[in-house]
């Protein structure tokens, strides 16, 4: 199915009621969040990175991390 939201405006936005053109997208845009998951990045706690830069304490990784040009 298509995600065409003009051609579906008044069954996804003027229909309160529950419908099988909302279900249709939700379904979609649930699979596309599914695959999306997949594929973000994995994110490091500040003890991962106190490990991974050898640092001895949070406060050190917490100050590297705080900097405005790090990413």
């Amino acid at each position: 199915m298509d995600l065409d939201f003009k051609s579906n405006k008044y069954d996804l936005f003027d229909d309160w009621h529950q419908n099988k053109t909302k279900q249709a997208f939700t379904q979609k845009l649930q699979q596309q969040a599914q695959i999306e998951k997949t594929q973000l990045p994995q994110l490091l706690s500040r003890e991962d990175l106190k490990i991974r830069w050898q640092m001895n304490s949070r406060q050190s990784v917490h100050q590297v991390a705080s900097k405005p040009d790090f990413p």
